[in-house]
Order: structure tokens, then sequence, then C-alpha cells
């Protein structure tokens, strides 16, 4: 979710520095629609079977690493387009931790106590609407790679991983450098002439 709010201010700050944001529509990809509208799909099924279903089961798991494989492909495919090796790292790191882990993020009960305060935290298990697993950090297999960096939003406390903070900035780099500065009214009528 972290990604999501971070997506919604970098868009924010490119509209105070002027960038063309629809340049951004006219990117080209590799794979097409039919690759998007699979991984797009993936995701969705990771949804409402994962995120926000209790439990830990090997099905839940599979579609988890699955989205973040088929997700991965697609940037590997579309290298040539900013952020998109950064972004890559960023879910390959958060993959191998969950991977290494038996297929979910850890986060310390330490972690999950800062970010729901108001829960009872148990080893080992999922908290709700999460892909993390509770786990000690001496049974943490990566610990540096899991959810240990904790953030405070004015309205809700996450924690992410380094995976997570490339996810960020390949997002920056996307669209900071897709979308080229918008020229002043100035500047387009006081263009000099080009000579004949």
């Amino acid at each position: 979710m972290i990604l999501v709010y971070a997506v919604i201010l970098l868009i924010i700050a490119a509209l105070l520095f002027r960038r063309d944001l629809s340049a951004i529509g006219q990117t080209s990809f590799r794979g097409g629609w039919k690759l998007a509208v699979t991984i797009a799909s993936l995701f969705v099924l990771q949804a409402a079977t994962v995120t926000f279903v209790a439990g830990q089961t090997i099905t839940q798991m599979a579609i988890l690493i699955l989205s973040q494989v088929a997700l991965v492909l697609l940037f590997l495919l579309n290298y040539h387009i900013p952020g998109a090796k950064i972004f890559a790292l960023g879910i390959i790191l958060n993959t191998v931790v969950m991977v290494v882990n038996g297929g979910w993020m850890p986060v310390t009960p330490e972690t999950a106590q800062f970010v729901h305060p108001d829960r009872i935290i148990e080893i080992e298990s999922k908290p709700s609407s999460s892909k993390n697993i509770v786990l000690p950090r001496s049974e943490t297999n990566l610990w540096i790679l899991s959810d240990i960096i904790r953030v405070t939003l004015p309205w809700r406390r996450n924690a992410v991983s380094i995976g997570d903070i490339l996810l960020i900035i390949g997002a920056g780099q996307f669209i900071f450098l897709a979308s080229p500065k918008k020229k002043d009214r100035w500047q387009v009528i006081h263009q000099p002439l080009e000579e004949n």
C-alpha cells in the first residue's frame, strides 16, 4: 500500500514541477496488452485469495510468488523504460526474501506491533490484509531484506523493505524521466524563428 501512496505523491510532485504526464501514455511497452492483462489478473487474484484472506496455504503462497515473478518478467522485457531495472530489482529482492521464508514477507513481532498497536501479535501468524508473516529476527532468513523500515504517515503506520524503497525509486524515475517538462507559454510565444 505504501507504494500506492508514494506513486500518488510522485504524480503530485510531477504536476507541481510542470511535467507533461500525457507523454507517459505514449511509452511503448514490450509484451503487449495480453501480458499486461495477465499480470493484472494475477494481482486481482492475489488480492482476492491472499492479501485480504486469512490463512497461509500453499495455493496462496504459489499465487503470491507467481504474481511477483510475472511482474519481474514484464519489467525485464521493458528494461529500456526509465526505472524498469530498479523496479525489477526491488521485486526480485522482495521475492527472494519471501521465498526463503516460506513464501511470505517476514516482519518481526516488534515491527508488527508498531504497525498494528491495537492487535495481539502472534508469532508465525499472517496479519489480516497483508502479505506478511510474523517471525522473530533470529528466525528470519535474509532479515535485512524483510520489512524492517518503519514508516509513520499522518493516517497510518507501515513497514517497508529495501525492495519497496527500490520500487518507489523506480516509479519516481519512470514518472520523471518519461514525462518531459512542459514549456511555458512565454517560451512558446517568444521562441526565435528559424532562419530559412
